[in-house]
């Protein structure tokens, strides 16, 4: 199937930041509100594949969006939802079942949970397939189109995969989140003017591992690191001259 449309709404920022940075880790197309009222008029312009609500957002809260979106004809009526929220207990999650909602997810939520969600929600989504280790079209639309600065650029980037786990290892020892954060946020630059997805995507996975740890900061993303780390080696293979290569 073609690339989903998910609407996420919550108006706590890193809640959402963890949930756009995550869906974009899933290949999912994400389009954002950071309360009710926004939710509402997005829902009511576009259609969107699957709705995911926070219960607990000013003006109008996931609850209340889900029943104005269903009582009337629009692109939404029955596009299917989840609600989020960090007050989960049984009587409650029965309620919003009943209410419309396909699934109440709790918070913290965890990459794996939404990717499962998504699965069971989205049929014929995949949600596996992983993008071109190196994307010649990408490279040249954010180089103009000159191959001479693909060339020149993709060159640096080498030189910055290489030191890339050494860089990683340093700040896994200092636990820096703020310093892992502003280093994936100058890869994720490189990797985008150099055509780069894969690498990307690991990029917006560790994010979101991230954000999740938040606010506690007390589990370094290791396996995450690491994935980005093997993509970043794979990038480098690629990259490499070819032997006998001036």
């Amino acid at each position: 199937m073609p690339r989903p449309r998910v609407l996420v709404a919550d108006d706590n920022p890193l809640s959402l930041r963890f949930l756009t940075d995550a869906l974009a880790a899933l290949d999912v197309d994400c389009a954002c509100a950071a309360d009710g009222g926004q939710a509402l008029a997005q829902a009511r312009e576009a259609r969107f594949d699957l709705l995911v609500l926070d219960l607990n957002m000013p003006q109008l809260d996931g609850a209340q969006v889900l029943a104005q979106l269903r009582s009337a004809p629009g692109p939404c009526a029955d596009t299917p939802a989840l609600a989020t929220t960090a007050q989960m207990d049984a009587a409650r999650a029965d309620e919003l079942r009943r209410a419309g909602f396909a699934e109440v997810l709790a918070k913290p939520l965890g990459i794996g949970e939404l990717r499962a969600a998504l699965a069971r929600r989205l049929p014929g989504w995949g949600g596996t397939a992983a993008p071109a280790l190196l994307d010649d079209a990408q490279a040249l639309t954010a180089a103009a189109g000159d191959a001479a600065i693909v060339a020149a650029l993709r060159r640096l980037f080498a030189a910055e995969l290489a030191s890339l786990p050494s860089e990683l290892a340093a700040l896994a020892a200092d636990i820096d989140f703020a310093g892992l954060r502003e280093r994936l946020h100058r890869l994720d630059a490189s990797a985008g003017f150099c055509g780069a997805p894969q690498l990307q995507r690991a990029i917006a996975t560790l994010r979101a591992a991230m954000d999740t740890a938040r606010p506690q900061r007390t589990r370094w993303p290791v396996a995450e690191c690491a994935a980005l780390l093997d993509c970043a080696a794979q990038l480098q293979a690629a990259l490499a001259p070819a032997p006998g290569s001036t």
